[in-house]
């Protein structure tokens, strides 16, 4: 089958009408009015590249640079940037000023037809894991990968559900058949840093027990790392860097200097999901370590 071709244009005031115009009797048109030193522009102008990329053929892509070509800017009466406009049937049919989210394009996309019926399906399963109704969120990820199996994303879902419900030889074995050219992105190093820490966890006694030995003999360093694991694996991430912390505020060479690497580790992969936590965690590191 042969490859659908990308519309994708840099317009200009000369080409304005024929490209767009003209045009959009054929295909809904997308025209972002932008500035190329603009933070906010350049981040629209890739998102809807990577919609153009994924839909090819669907729409057409038009890019107009309002510095470069102050006449179409005037004359379309454009005050900000950036601006988009979809134009169909040679009218504009919706307007959006300042940065437009992944999800509002989703939507507008969506009245021309134009979606992924595997994404739809891996956003709902998202939804219903977060609100408690996991079985059914695998069975529409399933669902997802079944009708699209090249969505990377459905199966890294996939994967951190299987995690979340500690059934670690599952995540582990769908990681594998992870295409290897994802498996650099920060969606997959959060992804094996968990798998990693919840294999630790299964050489060591135990949540409960380890609880019960660290509050009856606090100085026992093997448990209170034991413990920083099993925490970690449970995804109690302050509480387990936490009790790292404390082994360092003990023994700052703890495990030969491992307790220290392993917590730096943890804020690394920490900071892949949750930002903010990350950072009052590194501010704490620092007091330890000083």
């Amino acid at each position: 089958m042969a490859k659908k071709e990308i519309y994708n244009f840099e317009i200009s005031d000369g080409n304005f009408d024929e490209i767009v115009i003209t045009n959009s009797e054929k295909l809904p048109v997308f025209v972002l009015f932008m500035s190329p030193v603009s933070s906010m522009c350049i981040a629209m102008e890739n998102r809807l590249i990577d919609f153009a990329e994924e839909f090819a053929g669907q729409f057409i892509l038009a890019r107009l640079d309002i510095d470069m070509y102050q006449e179409t800017r005037t004359r379309l009466n454009i005050e900000n940037v950036p601006t988009l406009r979809v134009y169909h049937n040679r009218e504009i049919f919706a307007e959006e000023v300042g940065e437009v989210t992944e999800e509002t394009l989703s939507l507008l996309f969506k009245q021309f037809d134009i979606f992924n019926p595997s994404e739809e399906l891996r956003k709902i399963a998202l939804v219903k894991h977060l609100e408690g109704n996991t079985p059914e969120a695998v069975q529409n990820l399933a669902e997802a990968i079944k009708l699209d199996p090249s969505n990377v994303k459905a199966g890294m879902n996939m994967c951190q559900i299987f995690l979340d419900m500690d059934m670690l030889a599952d995540a582990a074995e769908l990681f594998t058949r992870l295409p290897d050219s994802i498996k650099e992105s920060d969606e997959a190093r959060y992804l094996i840093g968990q798998i990693t820490i919840k294999k630790l966890a299964l050489d060591t006694a135990g949540l409960a027990v380890l609880e019960a030995s660290v509050e009856k003999d606090p100085s026992n360093e093997d448990n209170k790392f034991d413990l920083a694991v099993c925490k970690l694996a449970a995804q109690d991430w302050a509480g387990g860097v936490q009790q790292l912390f404390d082994l360092l505020m003990i023994n700052p060479n703890a495990k030969g200097g491992g307790v220290k690497e392993m917590a730096i580790a943890m804020i690394n992969l920490i900071e892949l999901n949750d930002p903010e936590l990350s950072g009052e965690l590194r501010k704490k590191m620092a007091m330890v370590v000083n």
